[in-house]
Formats: structure tokens, sequence, C-alpha cells
């Protein structure tokens, strides 16, 4: 009861000018839609206390989602809500849903929380799989995968509300809740999906009344994890289930016993019919050591050894992915591969064939930061490449090695005054991050960039000339050649 009565009265208290700029903040640092973005921010200040008045006085209404198709890894309907939308939703969210449900999620419910996702789900299975093979040596580990069928478009909004209210019972939060998951009943939605399984030709499912959440929106993903919750104490307390996860919709149990993960999927389907739900044809118990998937790699036991990989034509899929990047948008391209290499983390050849190198994000950024110099942070040095190494080397006489230059920590102070003086643009990146940046006029970068390329073919040329001197010294070729290389090199300077 105590839960009960310190969420009766909660709706007014967390509605705060301060609170929506807030979650403006963290909208502003994910959305892409940068154009929405600029709309927004023209009239910031008189656009966040209209919302604060429109939810003060309980007048909010959403507006109609943007809706569009994703076919990446299969055709997916994607509602975008409006950035004031965003805004309400991440603040109910944050000031609502987390702080009175949160704490009543299991720890093996991995998806979509703080410090959890799809890598301590893989770093979960890695350390139950280890337990039973030390536990059970030699012995066949069977795997329960419940896959739920359609499970955005089939969740009850009375059994939500009804999970929901018992822990939340502010008549105003429970109203705004109403209103943000009631925007799927709009008829423009079966519109819009009507028009895209024609045009694509494709079987985008329809949602019924009073059925399903939207595939995008903050609340809906928190509220989908929070749906099967008691499920998931039904799992782990009644059946005793101690090798459990479940991400958003996909359960896996482990197990040596093959007789109780048949009872369990028995009872489960049970407790889903409660809900509402059906798991699809892709549910079944499969044994370890002909392997499973999960969360995109493969699971294997052999000779009592987990093998994790990845199918093939996974692997060449996001090559192909990244070349087209590559070819397309350099920016978009690096953050993919910094991405993926967090994927590839668990694996270590497929790790090794995807790490980036310096160089290479050198590239990328430089067609962002065209007329600055870039400098990135590998440890405990600072390097540059190809112009902005000649620049360098052209101030400080720092070695020119192999189209970059590199320098420590001790003259980074120095290096950073110097160019704040001569009035050149630069910007430190550590990590993919920007963590300084100093903008100034294109003009002095490119004066100081002429004045570096000249020296540097001047110093250039100085080599080859004391190469080729050095040759014939060492050879028995007569002086004529030495006299002839020696005129060559006064008529170029």
């Amino acid at each position: 009861m105590k839960n009960r009565r310190k969420s009766r009265y909660i709706y007014s208290d967390a509605i705060t000018y301060d609170n929506l700029y807030k979650m403006w903040l963290i909208i502003h640092r994910t959305c892409k839609d940068r154009r929405a973005l600029f709309l927004f921010a023209l009239n910031l200040n008189s656009n966040l206390l209209n919302l604060f008045a429109s939810l003060k006085n309980k007048t909010y209404q959403p507006l109609p989602y943007r809706t569009f198709m994703i076919f990446e890894p299969k055709p997916r309907l994607v509602m975008s809500q409006s950035i004031r939308d965003k805004i309400v939703n991440h603040f109910v969210t944050n000031y609502y849903l987390i702080p009175y449900l949160e704490n009543k999620l299991i720890d093996v419910n991995v998806a979509t929380r703080k410090n959890k996702g799809s890598g301590y789900a893989v770093k979960l299975l890695k350390k139950y799989f280890h337990s039973l093979l030390l536990r059970y040596p030699g012995k066949e580990i069977y795997c329960l995968k419940i896959d739920i069928s359609k499970y955005f478009y089939s969740i009850d909004h009375e059994i939500l509300m009804e999970k929901v209210e018992h822990y939340i019972c502010d008549e105003d939060v429970l109203n705004l809740l109403s209103l943000l998951i009631g925007e799927t009943n709009q008829e423009y939605i079966n519109k819009n999906i009507d028009y895209y399984n024609q045009k694509y030709h494709i079987d985008i499912p329809y949602y019924k009344n009073k059925k399903g959440l939207s595939i995008g929106a903050m609340s809906s993903q928190f509220l989908a994890i929070f749906y099967l919750s008691d499920l998931d104490h039904f799992i782990k307390e009644k059946l005793k289930c101690k090798y459990y996860i479940r991400y958003m919709d996909d359960f896996l149990i482990l197990d040596v016993d093959r007789e109780r993960l048949k009872y369990c999927f028995k009872e489960i389907k049970g407790e889903l019919l409660k809900l509402k739900l059906h798991e699809n044809k892709k549910s079944n118990l499969y044994r370890a050591s002909l392997g499973f998937t999960f969360l995109g790699y493969r699971y294997q036991v052999k000779n009592n050894k987990l093998q994790i990989s990845l199918y093939k034509k996974t692997v060449k899929k996001i090559k192909k992915r990244l070349s087209f990047l590559y070819q397309n948008n350099r920016i978009l391209y690096m953050r993919s591969y910094a991405s993926y290499q967090g994927y590839f983390s668990v694996l270590r050849r497929e790790k090794r064939e995807f790490k980036m190198k310096l160089v290479e994000k050198y590239q990328v950024l430089k067609e962002k930061y065209l007329y600055e110099i870039v400098l990135l942070k590998e440890g405990i040095f600072y390097k540059t490449f190809y112009d902005d190494a000649k620049i360098l080397w052209y101030l400080f006489e720092y070695k020119y090695v192999g189209d970059c230059v590199s320098f420590g920590i001790t003259p980074y102070d120095k290096v950073i005054a110097k160019l704040q003086r001569l009035g050149i643009g630069f910007v430190v990146i550590d990590k993919d991050n920007e963590v300084l940046r100093c903008k100034k006029e294109k003009e002095d970068y490119r004066s100081y960039l002429s004045l570096a390329s000249r020296s540097f073919e001047k110093k250039k040329k100085e080599e080859e000339i004391l190469e080729k001197v050095a040759r014939v010294l060492d050879s028995t070729d007569s002086y004529d050649r030495l006299n002839q290389i020696l005129d060559e090199f006064l008529e170029q300077v």
C-alpha cells in the first residue's frame, strides 16, 4: 500500500518548466530530424511555456504521428512524433513511469533499460552457459526460445492500464497515459498501413481498437517491457527458472532437463493467453549442441565449450551497408562503424576485421571540419594527417612520418595556444566526441596551408637531391653526374 499512497498525487508536482526543458535537451541531442528541432528552437521559450500550460490545465492533445517504413532487418512501421509530443512522451516516461514502475521489473528483463540492453543480455547468456557447463559437464543443454507474435500490435490497452493502476493511482497521470497509448485507435493509422502494404507489397498488421502500442515512442518501449513483468516474476518465482532472459518479447530459458522446459513452455503459453498474446511459430526447444540464435548471434556448444558466431550473410550485409555509407555519407559511416564495433565486441575475428583505423576516422571528420585542423586523441598522443599534419610540421617542426604528425600531452597547451594566436581553426576529437573546437576564418587556414605546402615541397626536393648525391658518392659514377644533379637543384630553387 505504501507505493499506492505515494503515487496518488504526483501529476502536478512533476510538471515544471525546468523538467520540460530537461526533456528538450534530451530530444535535442537524440532526435535526427534537425529541421524540426530548428523550427521548435526558434521559439523555444514560448513553445515550452505553451506545453507547460496545456499539461497543467489538462488540455494537452497529441498531434497525429508522421508514419514511415523501415526495411531492416524486416519491414516495420515507425510512428514519429512532433517535437512537442516527443518532449511529453519523455516527460511521462521519466517522471511517472520509471520512478514508480522500474523497480517492479526483474534484472533479467533487459531491453531498453539503463545499463542493460543487448550487451547485458549476451553477458548474462555467457554466464549462464559457463555455469551449466561447469555444473553439468558433458550433459546436453537445452534452450527454450519463445517469441510473441505481433507483440506491439497485440498489447491490450485495458490489461495494460490495469497493471499500471496497481502502482500509480493519480487519475490525471492515468488519463494522460491513456491519451498517449490511445493514439493507435485513430483511423488514419490503419489507412497509412493500408497504403504502405499496397505500395510495397508487404503485410504490416493493422491496429485493432484498444490494442497495440506505437513503435518508436519512449513510453511505448517502457510499457512494452512492463506489460510482461508479471510473467517474468511467474517464470522466475513460480516456475523457478534460474537461467532466464527476456529482451522485449524474446524469451530464453536454459536447462539440462528437456521435460522440465516442455512443462515450462506449456505454463507460459497459458499465462500469455491471459494477456491476450500468442507465441509465434519460431518458438521452440533447441539443443545447444546444434546451435540457436538470440539477438543476432549464434550460440553453439562444442566439446563442452561455448562458441559465439555470426551468419556469413549478416557480415556480408553489414559490409555492404558500410560500403554504401562510405560512398554517400561519411559522418553516418563513422557512427555506424562505431556501432558495429560494439556489436562485434563479443567476437574476436570480426572485431579485428571491423576495427576502424585512425586515419580513416580523420578522413571522415575532415569532410565536416574542412577548414580546421582535426586533432584526434589516441591514448596519450594527439595525431593529425595529410594537410593538417603539414601545417603542424611547418609551425612546430614536428616529425612528419607516414602522412602523420603526432605530439604528446605535455606540448598540447602550447599547440592550442599558438593555433588560437595565429587564428587557425581547430577541433579536438576524443573517442568520436568533439572535446574542443575553435572556429576561425577559413582564409587564415588556407594561407598557412599554402605556406606549409610550399615549404614541405621544398623540403622534399632537398631530401631527394641529398639522396641522389649520396647514391652518386657511394657509386663509381663520375663527378659529372654529381654536377648535373646540383645544377638541377639550383634550377628548382
